[in-house]
C-alpha cells in the first residue's frame, strides 16, 4: 500500500515470499517422513591421533564456509572491539592467551573478544585456502550460491504500471552466502564470450537469473513490445543486477530496447574488459549507471591498484589468476564499467573527498569531455585506498567509516540531500509530484539506453565534471 501511495509502484513478489512458499511445500512433503542420518566416510566425526588426542576430519569443500565465517567474524566482532564495556585484547595480552575464558562485565558472562589481528590472520589464511582449493570444492560452493535458500541476497519485484516497467531490486547483504560469493574472486569467462568476470558473483547471478525468469516472462507475455525491465541494487545486489541484465541479452531472452539502464549503488566492479560485452550487444556506457559514495570502500575493493607484494602473491596462486589480464597489466582484479556518478554528502555526514570541491553534490565522470583522463578515475579509486581504510580499527563497527560510507540508508540520505539542495535552487520544482522526479533524478527513470540523454539543463547547478586536472 505504501509503495502504491508514495511511489506509484505495485508490489509483485520477493525472494522472502518464494522461500516461504518452498518451505511450506517442503514441510508438507516431510510431514509423514522420518529422516535417519547415515554415516559416510566423509562425515566421520573423530579420528584418534596418538592415543588420547583427537582430530576432526574436515572435507575441503568446508573451507569455503570456514573462510566466510572468519570474514563474518571479523566484521561482527569489530563492533565489540570498539564498544564501551569491552576490554580490548590488544591492551591486555593476558586475555588474548586465555582463549577459552570469558569476561565478566557488569555481572554478565560475555564471549571473549579476540585480538582483531589474529582474527584477520585467520580470515586471510582461510581465503588463501579458498583460492588454492580444487575445482570440485569450488563447484560445490557455486551450486550452493545458485539455490534460492542460500542465495546471498534478498530481492523484490515491483511494477510501475504507467510505463509498463517491471523493476527488479536486489538487496545488499552481509550474510554468510554473500561472503562466499565475494571470496570466490578468481576470474572466469562470462557466458559464451572471452570476457572475464568475478566467478563467485557470476555463480550467484546464475541462481538469481533462474529465480527472476518466471517474473520476466510473465511481464513480457502480458505487455509484449511495451514491456520494459529495470534492474537495480545496492552493494553485491547491484553487481548481480548488472550480470542478470546482460545474461538476458546473451541468452536472447530480450532485446536491448526492453531494458532500462541498470543502476547500481556502492557495488563492486566485476568485469575485466567488460566494454567488449556492451559493444557486442550494441550498448554503450549509458546501459550501466554506477552510483558510489565518495569514500565507499566496496566499489574500490576489486578495482584499486594492489601493492606489488599483494599482486605477486595473487599471480602465484593456482588457477585463472595466473593469466588474469587485469592483474598482470594493471595490478587490479576488475575494471569499472559504464557511467560513474559520485555522490558527496554533507560534511556532517562524511568528510569531503580530497579530489572533489567542498559541499553536497552529484558528480559525473564524463568520458566525452576533452579533459578526461583515465588517470582521474584511477586516482579516485585509489583514494582512499581500501588497505588504508581497513588498517584503521576505527573504520569498523556501527560508527565506523566503512558502514558510514557504504550503508544503503546513508546512500538514500546523501541522494536526498542533493535533491533538496537542487530544489532550493529551482523553487518551481518543489510543487511538482513524484511522477516528475525525472527532472531531478534521470538515472532511475530514463526510458532506455538508446534514447537516454544527459538532460544537462536539468542536472544539478553545482555539478562539475571530473577531469585529469
Amino acid at each position: 500500500m505504501e509503495l502504491r501511495k508514495y511511489y506509484g509502484l505495485k508490489f509483485v513478489t520477493s525472494s522472502i515470499e518464494k522461500k516461504a512458499e518452498v518451505a511450506t511445500i517442503k514441510a508438507k512433503m516431510d510431514q509423514d517422513s522420518i529422516r535417519v542420518p547415515v554415516a559416510t566416510p566423509e562425515s566421520t566425526e573423530l579420528e584418534k591421533v596418538e592415543g588420547t588426542e583427537t582430530k576432526r576430519l574436515i572435507s575441503l569443500s568446508a573451507v569455503y564456509e570456514i573462510a566466510a565465517s572468519a570474514a563474518c567474524y571479523v566484521q561482527s566482532r569489530a563492533k565489540g572491539l570498539l564498544s564501551p564495556g569491552f576490554k580490548s585484547p590488544v591492551e591486555d595480552e593476558r586475555d588474548f592467551r586465555r582463549s577459552g575464558d570469558e569476561h565478566e562485565i557488569e555481572g554478565e558472562n560475555l564471549p571473549r573478544v579476540y585480538n582483531s589481528e589474529v582474527a584477520a590472520y585467520m580470515a586471510a589464511s582461510a581465503m588463501t585456502a579458498v583460492v588454492r582449493s580444487g575445482e570440485k570444492e569450488k563447484q560445490e560452493t557455486a551450486k550452493d550460491l545458485q539455490s534460492l535458500q542460500s542465495s546471498p541476497c534478498e530481492w523484490f519485484v515491483c511494477d510501475e504500471l504507467s510505463t509498463y516497467t517491471r523493476c527488479f531490486v536486489i538487496q545488499g547483504s552481509d550474510s554468510l552466502a554473500s561472503w562466499q560469493a565475494n571470496l570466490l574472486f578468481e576470474p572466469t569467462t562470462f557466458e559464451d564470450t572471452d570476457v572475464l568476470v568475478h566467478r563467485g558473483i557470476y555463480e550467484a547471478a546464475k541462481g538469481i537469473y533462474e529465480q527472476f525468469l518466471p517474473e520476466i516472462m510473465d511481464h513480457l507475455n502480458r505487455h509484449g513490445d511495451r514491456a520494459k525491465l529495470q534492474f537495480t541494487g545496492h552493494s553485491l545486489g547491484g553487481s548481480l543486477s548488472l550480470l542478470v541484465s546482460l545474461m538476458l541479452l546473451a541468452k536472447k531472452v530480450v532485446k536491448p530496447s526492453a531494458l532500462r539502464p541498470v543502476v547500481t549503488f556502492g557495488s563492486p566492479f566485476v568485469f575485466c574488459g567488460g566494454q567488449k560485452i556492451l559493444e557486442e550487444f550494441g550498448l554503450d556506457d549509458n546501459h550501466v549507471h554506477c552510483v558510489m559514495m565518495h569514500r565507499d570502500i566496496v566499489p574500490r575493493a576489486f578495482s584499486c591498484k594492489y601493492p606489488n607484494h599483494v599482486a605477486i602473491v595473487l599471480k602465484r596462486l593456482p588457477g585463472s589468476l595466473r593469466s588474469h589480464r587485469c592483474l598482470l597489466k594493471n595490478k587490479l582484479l576488475y575494471t569499472p564499467l559504464g557511467k560513474l556518478f559520485i555522490v558527496q554528502p554533507s560534511e556532517k555526514s562524511s568528510p569531503p573527498h580530497p579530489l572533489l570541491p567542498l559541499g553536497t553534490a552529484l558528480y559525473e565522470l564524463d568520458k566525452t569531455h576533452n579533459g578526461y583522463s583515465t588517470k582521474a578515475l584511477k586516482a579516485f579509486l585509489n583514494c582512499p585506498h581500501p588497505l588504508d581504510t581497513l588498517s584503521d580499527l576505527t573504520a569498523y563497527g556501527s560508527e565506523g567509516t566503512i558502514l558510514r560510507d557504504h550503508d544503503s540508508s546513508n546512500y538514500l540520505k546523501a541522494i536526498n540531500g542533493v535533491l533538496r539542495q537542487h530544489k532550493k535552487t529551482v523553487p518551481s520544482l518543489t510543487t511538482r509530484t513524484v511522477s516528475d522526479t525525472s527532472l531531478l533524478w534521470p538515472l532511475l527513470v530514463s526510458p532506455s539506453p538508446r534514447t537516454w540523454n544527459h538532460h544537462r539543463q536539468m542536472m544539478f547547478s553545482n555539478k562539475e565534471i571530473m577531469t585529469g586536472a
